[in-house]
């Protein structure tokens, strides 16, 4: 069983039978709930893997509408809008709390996984220009479609 229990760890479960081998069901919903400082309303396996991924779900597909601050409704219309939106009772007591929890449910049920190659890639370019000023050459990337072996062969002695 895990000590010290990330809602990360629990959203990749793709079935229920690996939901459980994350830990026991209080631990796993209190650390959800813990987390996003808010009921989940279930009762069981079941309704909590049920509910992880209705929710999952509709926060990716309405994260816009969700933090969206219409002056038309009131705070009780948001509120309940959100929570409908969600599948999940959202208590809060005014705006800022709503809009923090709502945060959290975005933060917890939104993020994608860390992908290390995804992110090489995407700062290879920025960090080869900065490494090579560390070296006294000024290298410039017209654009992001060059590539560091055209660079290169441009800067050999």
């Amino acid at each position: 069983m895990l000590v010290d229990m990330k809602a990360s760890n629990v959203l990749v479960a793709s079935s229920l039978d690996e939901l459980r081998e994350l830990g026991s069901y209080l631990e796993i919903k209190n650390c959800l709930e813990k987390e996003i400082d808010n009921k989940l309303g279930v009762k069981g396996w079941k309704s909590l893997f049920h509910k992880i991924h209705v929710l999952k779900e509709s926060v990716i597909n309405n994260k816009s509408l969700i933090l969206k601050k219409d002056k038309v409704r009131s705070f009780e219309e948001s509120k309940n809008y959100v929570s409908n939106t969600l599948g999940i009772h959202v208590t809060a007591k005014g705006w800022e709390e709503l809009t923090r929890k709502l945060n959290l449910i975005i933060v917890v049920f939104c993020s994608e996984p860390f992908d290390p190659y995804a992110y090489y890639e995407k700062t290879k370019s920025k960090k080869f220009k900065d490494s090579s000023k560390l070296e006294g050459i000024d290298v410039d990337l017209p654009d992001k479609n060059t590539s560091l072996e055209s660079v290169l062969e441009r800067h050999r002695r």
